[in-house]
C-alpha cells in the first residue's frame, strides 16, 4: 500500500506579466481585421500618438478569424490567408505608428478560433510552429509580446480581454468586471466604452473600464446594435496611481 500523494499532473497556466510604473499606455481593444473601421481605428492612432505613450496594448480580437469560426461564413468574405496578410500589414502599420513603444498583445476569443480549428480539424497538427498565431504574425519582427491566458498588471490596473471573465455583459459590464475581480481593471471584447468607480474602505480609488471596439459598427451578425468606437490612455505614477481616460470616438 502506498502512503504518497499520487503524481500530479497539474500544470500551471498563470503567464502574466507586469509593467513598470511610470508609464502612459495606449490601448486598442476589438479591432477585428480585415473587418476594421479604417476611419476610427486612424483617429484613435492619431490621438493617442499625442500623449507619447510608453507601452501599447493590443487587449485583444485584434483579428476576426471569421472562416475559421464555427459559425457559418459570410458570403464574401476573405480567406485565412488574406486574414491573415492584412494582420500583418494592421501590426506593421501600428508598429510604425509609435516605433519606441513596447508592444503587448493579449489573445483574445477570436485570436482563439485558431487553436480551436486546429484542434477540430486536424489535431495531429497541433504544435507546429508554423501555424502558431505569433509566428503567422511575425510578432517577432514587429517586437510584439503575445500573451496566451495571460494578464497585464501596472500599478492598481490589471488588463484583460474580458472572454477571461465570465458573466460581465449585459447591464453595468464595468461594475460587474469589478465584482468579477475586486480590483482596479480594464477589458475589451464588448465593444461598449464604460466606466465604474469606488472606494474601498481605506478611501483607495477603485475603477473598472470597458473599451471601445475599432471594427466594422454593423455585422451582418448585428446589424443593430449598442456598439461604439473607442479606444484608452492609461497613465500609471511612479507610485501606482492610475489615471483612465477612456474615449468614444
Amino acid at each position: 500500500m502506498k502512503h504518497s500523494i499520487p503524481k500530479s499532473y497539474y500544470k500551471s497556466n498563470s503567464r502574466d506579466v507586469k509593467v513598470s510604473r511610470g508609464k502612459t499606455i495606449a490601448v486598442f481593444s476589438d479591432i477585428h481585421a480585415p473587418y476594421h473601421d479604417v476611419a476610427s481605428l486612424t483617429e484613435a492612432v492619431n490621438r493617442a500618438k499625442k500623449a507619447s505613450p510608453d507601452v501599447v496594448i493590443l487587449l485583444g480580437d485584434i483579428m476576426d478569424f471569421h472562416r475559421i469560426s464555427r459559425y457559418p461564413n459570410d458570403p464574401g468574405t476573405l480567406s485565412f490567408a488574406d486574414e491573415i496578410r492584412i494582420g500583418v500589414e494592421l501590426l506593421e502599420y501600428m508598429r510604425r505608428s509609435f516605433p519606441n513603444a513596447d508592444f503587448y498583445y493579449i489573445e483574445g476569443n477570436h485570436e482563439v478560433r485558431l487553436a480551436h480549428y486546429i484542434q477540430r480539424n486536424a489535431a495531429e497538427l497541433q504544435g507546429l510552429n508554423s501555424l502558431d498565431l505569433a509566428f503567422l504574425l511575425e510578432l517577432d519582427r514587429f517586437e510584439i509580446e503575445f500573451l496566451q491566458m495571460g494578464f497585464i498588471h501596472c500599478g492598481d490596473m490589471t488588463f484583460m480581454h474580458g472572454h477571461e471573465i465570465p458573466g460581465i455583459g449585459g447591464v453595468n459590464p464595468s461594475r460587474k468586471l469589478f465584482t468579477k475581480m475586486k480590483k482596479s481593471a480594464m477589458c475589451g471584447h464588448l465593444h461598449r466604452p464604460e466606466s465604474f468607480y469606488t472606494r474601498d474602505g481605506a478611501g483607495k480609488l477603485l475603477q473598472c473600464h470597458v473599451v471601445g471596439h475599432l471594427g466594422d459598427p454593423h455585422p451582418a451578425y448585428w446589424m443593430r446594435n449598442e456598439w461604439q468606437h473607442g479606444y484608452a490612455i492609461v497613465d500609471v505614477s511612479k507610485g501606482g496611481v492610475v489615471r483612465v481616460d477612456n474615449v468614444i470616438l
